[in-house]
């Protein structure tokens, strides 16, 4: 369990950008209002392993996040696409029977604050932190075991 933490501890203190600030534009009419508090957030579940060097090459946009880690292989278990309305959540499944949260808790111009929470197979907490994004950014959330290796899971919010 400590490893695990250190490993989300120095990931979390490792924020990465995807790519930089994109001047907001002003839009007009109802669809404009409500996606003015929303953010898109893109989740990618991948598995990390030393079993192997291969890397999906679905991952390309985020191999230069990846290289950080002391994982050889990775591999694209899936894509989250979550709308999130300011303090609207969303729930899903990764694999290992685990469940994660994300809360859009605020955003201004720079960043969106996002409570994440894991729980575990067994009801137990894995994760529950706060952490912050940069608009059209990227944030790596490294943890639990799984398979030989961890589960990463890159968040992207756009807005």
């Amino acid at each position: 369990m400590k490893a695990t933490r250190l490993v989300q501890l120095v990931l979390a203190a490792i924020l990465f950008s995807a790519s930089p600030a994109v001047p907001h534009v002003a839009q007009a009419g109802p669809a404009a209002e409500q996606a003015k508090g929303r953010v898109d957030l893109r989740v990618h579940v991948i598995h990390a392993t030393e079993a192997h060097s291969k890397i999906d090459p679905r991952l390309e946009k985020l191999q230069r996040y990846l290289r950080h880690l002391r994982y050889t292989g990775y591999d694209l278990l899936e894509t989250k696409k979550l709308p999130l309305s300011a303090r609207g959540k969303q729930t899903f499944s990764v694999a290992g029977d685990r469940k994660v949260t994300v809360e859009l808790l605020s955003k201004d111009a720079k960043k969106a604050r996002l409570r994440v929470k894991i729980i575990g197979r067994k009801g137990q907490k894995l994760l529950d932190t706060t952490l912050a994004v940069p608009r059209n950014g990227t944030f790596i959330v490294a943890g639990p075991k799984y398979k030989g290796g961890i589960l990463v899971l890159p968040l992207t919010a756009r807005y």
